[in-house]
């Protein structure tokens, strides 16, 4: 019989290893695009070192989210949070505010299209229907 506990260090090590395995990746295939449209190369150990460093910035990232939330009382990290966390980067700051935005308005406009009609509709057009159906079987 495992522990529990055992099991989930076990099981957060495998999803780590699989998003470093990831960023990896993705570094290697951006890296070598880059090099390929300068005419340059890149060693593994550069593109290594590329992929080591964003990890550790993606995880300073997500420890400084964690912070922003705590301090304001909050269990949740919301877009507040993350704009606060790109203030020092404008381009990216303006990239994530502007992203945030058009999430708001098309939920704004998800929201009303979803919204349901007032009782008082509903039950006019349930009592035309029947008007018109008592007028057709009056034929």
């Amino acid at each position: 019989m495992t522990d529990n506990a055992f099991d989930i260090d076990d099981e957060q090590l495998e999803i780590r290893q699989k998003l470093k395995a990831a960023l990896y990746y993705t570094t290697l295939k951006i890296s070598n695009e880059l090099a390929e449209a300068k005419e340059v190369t890149l060693s593994r150990q550069v593109v290594a070192s590329i992929a080591e460093t964003t990890w550790g910035q993606c995880q300073q990232f997500a420890e400084d989210l964690e912070m922003f939330a705590k301090h304001a009382k909050r269990s949740t990290i919301n877009a507040d949070d993350v704009k606060l966390l790109t203030r020092r980067s404008q381009k990216l700051h303006n990239f994530i505010s502007q992203k945030h935005e058009a999430y708001l308005e098309e939920k704004q406009e998800t929201k009303k299209a979803k919204k349901p009609r007032s009782k008082k509709s509903v039950s006019a057009t349930v009592s035309t229907g029947l008007d018109m159906e008592e007028d057709s079987n009056m034929d």
